[in-house]
């Protein structure tokens, strides 16, 4: 019993060295002095490319640790968040990346200090789901066509160089050059078809935008997934389509439709298309997307 009692609690972190604009160094001083301070230990592993994150948290998890946290972008905490499925430890992150839709949702501090002193200090845990793809976990969305293609172009050296900018080249060319791309798509079994610029499965971090999300009534902990399949024919339809999805909020027209599902989603494009997860190319459809309800538990602010 003394033991225990006098048992530091420990924190396994997970930094991307090569997220955003991340001062290694600099992160990894916070870090470690913040935890020294508040009578943690901290273990710090540095990620490398394609890094599979599973046997080391798994290996934590049965130590016994005590938090798991993230420092890097959306892929990052995807990632870790991954690894963490039904555990009843707790993740905590420093939002490091391009855009840090996952932290923009929960409404976490940017800045490492504030990120930290939250979870070692007064918080709040909310239960997450994720999304089953293939044999790969992932926190956030699922991207196939519009999305995949600004990502594919947007690499890791642009997105370290140029920031956000990275993206919007590849954008405005997208927006300019319109191609719809049939679908069929099963969402709990029923069947739908069409033709689309865009299909997002939507668990949360559609855009990182709290606003967009709540128009769409997307949410990470409702137990489903929303699939938002956007069909402009042109540019001059945009408005329209917004106006549509996001003022009027119908969820199906001639230029949006959405969809929910709490148990499988099945997408297959004539022809194949490029399928983007949580910011990362993972492949080409078909693709099937199974719902994993609340089961990642999150840091985040203390409302009361």
């Amino acid at each position: 019993m003394t033991d225990n009692l006098d048992k530091k609690p420990e924190a396994l972190v997970i930094i991307n060295p090569v997220s955003g604009f991340m001062n290694v160094k600099l992160m990894k001083h916070i870090i470690k002095d913040h935890f020294k301070k508040a009578g943690w230990i901290s273990h710090i592993y540095l990620t490398e490319k394609d890094t599979e994150y599973g046997s080391l948290i798994k290996f934590f998890i049965d130590k016994g640790i005590d938090m798991v946290v993230a420092a890097g972008g959306d892929g990052t905490v995807a990632s870790v968040a991954a690894g963490m499925v039904n555990s009843t430890v707790p993740l905590g992150i420093i939002p490091s990346g391009t855009w840090n839709a996952i932290a923009r949702h929960l409404m976490l501090p940017f800045l490492p200090t504030r990120a930290l002193a939250m979870m070692t200090g007064k918080h709040q845990v909310r239960y997450l789901d994720l999304m089953s793809i293939g044999d790969s976990l992932h926190a956030m969305n699922l991207g196939v066509g519009f999305s995949a293609r600004i990502i594919k172009t947007a690499t890791r050296e642009k997105k370290r160089k140029l920031g956000n900018l990275a993206y919007y080249g590849s954008l405005i060319k997208q927006v300019f050059g319109i191609k719809l791309t049939r679908y069929i798509i099963e969402a709990d079994e029923k069947r739908y078809r069409g033709k689309a610029l865009e299909i997002m499965v939507a668990n949360y971090g559609v855009v990182g935008l709290n606003l967009i999300e709540s128009l769409f009534e997307v949410h990470p902990d409702d137990g489903k997934a929303d699939v938002l399949i956007f069909k402009p024919r042109t540019i001059l339809d945009l408005p329209a389509m917004f106006w549509q999805a996001l003022i009027r909020r119908k969820k199906r027209g001639p230029k949006f439709q959405q969809l929910q599902a709490s148990r499988t989603i099945k997408i297959e494009t004539f022809p194949a298309m490029d399928i983007q997860a949580d910011g990362e190319m993972i492949g080409k459809t078909p693709v099937t997307v199974t719902v994993l309800p609340r089961c990642v538990s999150v840091i985040v602010p203390n409302n009361n």
